[in-house]
């Protein structure tokens, strides 16, 4: 009777972890977005405000303490080398970015489509383009947050408390 007991509890612990996880997934998916969002505006500065080139744009965001959850800022270039596209660089280091959703990544890879490409009231202009749809989006993950949240945490617990009666 024991043994039952102590499975049931088990199975309720492991159910709410497992409902609290997929919570915590929707969180962390709004945090990524507010950093996309964080960074397009960082860039629409840099280029609307300094003038600066990709290069100078990347040194800055590898200098941000908000954008280190990104892996691929760290890959960015420094300076231009001769016969390099920055352009190519730009997709070639967001293919192994694994800390940003598929939305987020669809405005990254347009954001590096845009950078250098034209004047910097142009490029502004775009990016600031991209800033509403980032903030659409990061309205989208809050509201699923608010709605899928409180249902994963419940859910888990209920099926862990669920498969504890079962096994009693």
């Amino acid at each position: 009777m024991v043994f039952r007991v102590a499975a049931a509890v088990l199975f309720t612990v492991v159910g709410g972890i497992i409902g609290f996880s997929l919570s915590d997934r929707l969180r962390e998916a709004g945090k990524s977005c507010q950093a996309v969002e964080h960074l397009l505006r960082k860039c629409a500065y840099l280029v609307g405000k300094r003038h600066e080139d990709v290069y100078g744009i990347c040194r800055q965001l590898k200098s941000d303490e908000q954008l280190r959850r990104f892996t691929f800022i760290g890959n960015l270039p420094d300076e231009y080398k001769v016969g390099e596209d920055f352009h190519i660089i730009w997709r070639n280091v967001l293919k192994d970015e694994r800390n940003a959703g598929k939305g987020e990544l669809d405005l990254l890879y347009r954001l590096g489509e845009i950078l250098g490409r034209s004047d910097s009231e142009n490029q502004r202009e775009n990016i600031e383009a991209l800033i509403g749809e980032a903030e659409e989006l990061s309205a989208m993950h809050r509201d699923e947050m608010l709605k899928k949240g409180r249902l994963y945490r419940g859910t888990g617990l209920l099926f862990g408390v669920m498969a504890g009666i079962i096994v009693l």
